[in-house]
């Protein structure tokens, strides 16, 4: 009997205790706290995967809340906690209230089934625990382990579980870019695309040399943990040098992590970032010369000034300015050297030198030598021109050319061609006997006569004339000059000049890449005014083309040489005024062009001809994805002539002149020019007084000629007579002139001649004037009268025509 009881308690307690334990939700009961958990929602939990364990913490406590809750999970083989094993509930429950919080737990596949879970909270100011072990056995243990596992969860790695190795991948929305001298950001996606849970992660780039300015302690970033499915942002930033090529840059990343049982791992993974260089180093150039006076004296002192300007993006150190005078002038203290500690980029700084100009020092225009260096570059040089007042000399021009004509683009080997210009005859005279001769060398060949005659150009008279070359089969890719060579006859003189035109040809084994080297050529290019003057500014306006029809060029430099220079001074005929002789064009795509503008200063003594001037093209271009350079020349003309210039004194007139009689006025001038005048005509213009009689037509007026000019006028009315000597001549280029000279002549009234003799003639006395009957007696007062003023006015022409004589002959002497 007792034996049956036994067996039937025994199976009550073995229903028991499958009742409480067949389910996964668990109960555990304290004095102030209950703990539920439930795992995976009582689904089957496979080996090495994640679930949900469900944990509910009621207050059971009727006297007070209870707060700061912290679930702290026990160590176990089989169940890791991705949030770690101490959690906190941030809640505050008051009595007969309950919390539930889910927590991500990994199953490592071990057949260990117990869980211990801790509650600690804090109670009446107090904190309090309570612990209970729970069994999750809806689980499905990996059967390849070999066995059961119990070592720690966070162990130094080993055994089976450096198998649970997570695989992080590294993405970023775009290729990061930065600029030189700025701040790049580098954000970083790190992707955990494995089931298992990555701790611990290092991210550490590995940098180009020369490419970063490292101002960190530290350059890599660690991330704590990433979960299986999840990801991280991480965010470097660099500072790049200013100097730093441009270049895209592959960047290794070191990526160490750890796995949720402390196994290490390390993997390499690479990314790409993008670095532009837009900085231009520090280049020194001078702008804005000026001198005041601005036109020097010899002796004289005065104030050398120009800009300094850095045209680069970066600063230039420790800059040093000298100045080299020459020796036509010489520094006032003594001090030429200039010193900055920087200048910065697109900044500029002003020099100014107090010079003075040597004595008896001939006219011209001087070069001053400004030396820079910086710690970037040493040995500049830069040219200063320096205008002094001097005398000229005959110069003369007639014939120039204009509108020049050649072909915009590359012509191919063998085929035709044609270029054309004006001739235009500019003097004061006709040119006769006109021929003008083109000659292209051995590989371009006239396909017209390349002779061509013209009989007479009357002034200012034009003529188009054109010729057709062709190329021969083996020309070389390049830009061919052709020669115009015009000569013509004025009076008895031959004169001879030359025009130069630049053509570019494209080789026959180049067709098939057409123009594989970009050509640069002047297009066109015109002057204002169109025919330059000695000693005066004109503004060159210039059209460039890039020939090519598929590559572009970049960072052009277009330098404008002349290889002429004064026979006095040994300057340059043309100097830029207030720039340098050099144009930067940043890139010019296939068929672009550019148009340029430059102001320049002839020189005085500059001689009548056409300057060629050389334009040098430096460039780059891209060719199978590398970058070449390219230098080439063009070729163009500027005609120049010397303006006239007729010097003319005051009118010499005098004071007090009488009304009614003749008023001889005068003036004496000079031709200081360098060229011939023609049609040189004198008179006289008023409203005051009758100017017909005061023309005086001198024609031609030769170089350092000087004549005088005399007119006689009568006066009408009193008070003050205005009037103006009009000077009207043309000068070489047959532009008509026009100088005037005003005076001013106060005439008054002529006094009346007093008869002595109040009566008759002294002989009639004693005749009573009221006696009537015979005739009147001969006049003879008046006739002496009238006779003095005739012997007068005979006086003063002889005077007249004597000096007028005298001054004849010595201008006879003057030409001899």
């Amino acid at each position: 009997m007792h034996s049956r009881q036994l067996k039937a308690f025994l199976m009550v307690l073995v229903m028991i205790f499958s009742f409480v334990f067949s389910s996964n939700t668990v109960l555990a009961e304290g004095e102030k706290v209950d703990i539920s958990a439930t795992a995976n929602n009582d689904e089957l939990i496979r080996a090495k995967e994640y679930f949900d364990l469900s944990i509910t913490v009621t207050n059971n406590n009727n006297e007070g809340s209870i707060s700061n809750i912290e679930v702290i999970f026990g160590k176990t083989s089989s169940f890791i906690p991705s949030g770690g094993h101490v959690q906190t509930i941030e809640v505050t429950l008051a009595p007969g209230e309950s919390v539930t919080e889910d927590f991500e737990m990994f199953y490592s596949g071990e057949k260990e089934t117990a869980l211990m879970i801790t509650v600690r909270y804090k109670y009446d100011g107090q904190y309090q625990k309570v612990a209970k072990t729970i069994n999750i056995d809806n689980v499905a243990p990996d059967t390849s382990s070999g066995g059961d596992n119990t070592g720690g969860g966070d162990g130094g790695g080993g055994g089976l579980t450096s198998e649970f190795k997570p695989v992080l991948e590294i993405t970023s929305a775009a290729m990061p870019e930065g600029k030189a001298g700025g701040t790049i950001t580098i954000p970083l996606t790190i992707s955990n695309i494995a089931k298992y849970e990555a701790r611990e992660v290092r991210i550490t780039p590995t940098l180009p040399e020369n490419v970063f300015i490292i101002d960190q302690l530290t350059v890599y970033k660690v991330v704590d943990k990433i979960p299986a499915g999840k990801s991280a942002d991480v965010e470097f930033k660099f500072k790049i040098n200013e100097k730093a090529d441009e270049n895209i840059y592959k960047i290794p990343l070191q990526i160490k992590y750890k796995n949720i049982y402390g196994n290490d791992f390390t993997d390499t993974k690479e990314i790409y970032i993008k670095i532009t260089n837009n900085n231009l180093p520090a280049r020194l150039v001078v702008r804005d010369a000026k001198t005041n006076p601005e036109v020097i004296k010899p002796g004289e002192t005065f104030a050398l000034t120009f800009d300094l300007w850095n045209m680069g993006t970066l600063e230039a150190k420790n800059v040093t300015v000298d100045l080299n005078p020459g020796n036509e002038f010489f520094v006032l203290n003594n001090v030429t050297k200039n010193y900055f500690f920087e200048i910065n980029g697109l900044n500029n700084k002003e020099v100014t030198y107090n010079l003075k100009a040597k004595d008896k020092l001939e006219s011209g225009t001087y070069v001053v030598k400004v030396l820079m260096s910086h710690d970037g570059e040493t040995n500049l040089e830069y040219p200063l021109y320096v205008k002094v007042e001097g005398d000229e000399k005959e110069e003369n021009v007639d014939i120039v050319t204009e509108n020049v004509q050649t072909p915009n683009q590359a012509v191919l080997a063998e085929q035709p061609f044609t270029v054309s210009f004006d001739i235009k005859n500019t003097g004061t005279t006709e040119a006769e006997e006109i021929k003008v001769t083109v000659e292209a060398g051995d590989k371009i060949l006239p396909q017209s006569l390349n002779v061509l005659t013209i009989n007479g150009l009357k002034p200012g008279e034009s003529v188009p004339v054109s010729f057709s070359f062709i190329s021969t089969k083996d020309v070389e890719s390049k830009v061919y000059p052709i020669k115009a060579v015009i000569e013509y006859k004025k009076g008895e003189e031959q004169v001879k000049k030359e025009q130069y035109m630049g053509v570019l040809i494209e080789a026959e084994k180049d067709k098939q890449t057409l123009n594989t080297v970009p050509k640069i050529i002047i297009s066109e290019y015109s002057s204002d005014p169109a025919v330059v003057k000695a000693g005066e500014n004109f503004t060159l306006y210039m059209t460039f083309l890039n020939t090519s029809k598929v590559k572009a060029v970049e960072n052009m430099k277009i330098t404008l040489v002349v290889n002429e220079t004064s026979e006095e001074t040994g300057g340059s005929v043309f100097t830029p005024v207030q720039s340098s002789n050099t144009f930067y064009i940043d890139r010019l795509e296939p068929g672009e062009t550019s148009q340029k503008t430059l102001v320049m200063y002839t020189i005085p003594d500059a001689k009548a001809k056409t300057y060629v001037v050389t334009a040098v093209f430096e460039y780059e271009y891209e060719e199978n994805g590398e970058l070449k350079t390219n230098k080439m020349e063009d070729v163009f003309g500027i005609p120049v002539i010397q303006p006239a210039k007729l010097e003319v004194t005051d009118v010499i007139v005098p004071d007090p002149a009488y009304i009614g009689e003749p008023v001889y006025i005068s003036s004496e001038f000079y031709n200081m020019g360098r060229v011939k005048l023609s049609k040189l005509m004198v008179r006289i213009e008023s409203e005051d007084f009758d100017t017909r009689e005061s023309n005086y037509f001198v024609g031609n007026f030769d170089i350092g000629a000087s004549d005088y000019y005399e007119a006689s006028i009568t006066l009408t009315k009193p008070g003050e007579n205005r009037g103006k000597v009009v000077y009207t001549f043309e000068d070489a280029a047959g532009e008509e002139h026009r100088i005037e000279k005003e005076f001013t002549i106060n005439a008054i009234e002529a006094e009346p001649v007093i008869n002595p003799f109040p009566g008759d003639f002294p002989g009639d006395m004693g005749k009573d004037p009221n006696m009537s009957g015979g005739k009147n007696s001969f006049p003879f007062v008046w006739v002496a009268v009238g006779g003095g003023v005739l012997v007068i006015g005979v006086i003063v022409l002889v005077i007249v025509l004597r000096k007028r004589k005298k001054r004849k002959e010595l201008m006879l002497d003057e030409d001899i």
